[in-house]
């Protein structure tokens, strides 16, 4: 792939995570601090971002900067792509909990019905976000840890935090993570299980002053 086709990349990816969050190129330019005309240029393929650049927008989006320079694969809501389809398999079946998979970008790239049901979301609303978008602002520092530390290996079983339903509900829960493998054996996918708590509030998690 050459540095044209290395922009194009680039840019669709910004533009596809950027119409995400329903930001207009005005908004997010403010709010990484770059012009309007040279984010233009990013989305169009037409200037490289500086290292500078695209870390703020790893940091915005809570992505890593390899994200940016994968090949975007349009995600409808009811389809899921070949390599996610084996691991639903594994995590759906039976399970009367909200399941979201993500893949080891942390971006969400499954879940089931019951997480459309509990948190209000659609499918095609949560596709190609984090999965940290879910996280209230006191706990995504605290998710965030637990999801890096499953994405090296380790599984985790219910820990006590809150996510954010669609009408801004905090919605407290019980999270279990696993790592899923692929048939080299090599990191593929976390499966996020969120067990509803109704009576969490008696609960304390890590960091909680409640």
């Amino acid at each position: 792939m050459n540095t044209q086709d290395l922009k194009g990349v680039f840019g669709r990816r910004l533009r596809h995570l950027r119409q995400l969050r329903d930001l207009t190129q005005a908004a997010l330019s403010e709010r990484i601090g770059i012009s309007l005309d040279y984010l233009s240029k990013i989305e169009r393929g037409l200037a490289s971002p500086s290292f500078f650049v695209i870390e703020k927008l790893s940091l915005f989006f809570l992505v890593s900067p390899a994200t940016f320079f994968q090949p975007l694969h349009d995600v409808q809501a009811n389809q899921v792509d070949a390599e996610t389809s084996g691991y639903r398999s594994i995590a759906f079946p039976h399970c009367v909990d909200p399941i979201f998979i993500t893949n080891t970008d942390l971006m969400i790239v499954d879940l089931n019905t019951v997480a459309e049901r509990v948190f209000g979301w659609s499918a095609r609303e949560l596709l190609g976000r984090p999965i940290l978008f879910l996280a209230t602002d006191d706990s995504r520092s605290y998710v965030n840890e637990i999801l890096e530390l499953c994405r090296r290996g380790s599984d985790l079983r219910n820990a006590r935090t809150d996510l954010l339903s669609r009408d801004g509900r905090r919605v407290p829960v019980l999270a279990s993570v696993s790592l899923l493998r692929n048939e080299k054996n090599e990191p593929a996918r976390l499966v996020f299980a969120a067990r509803t708590m109704p009576d969490a509030a008696k609960v304390e998690w890590p960091g909680s002053s409640r």
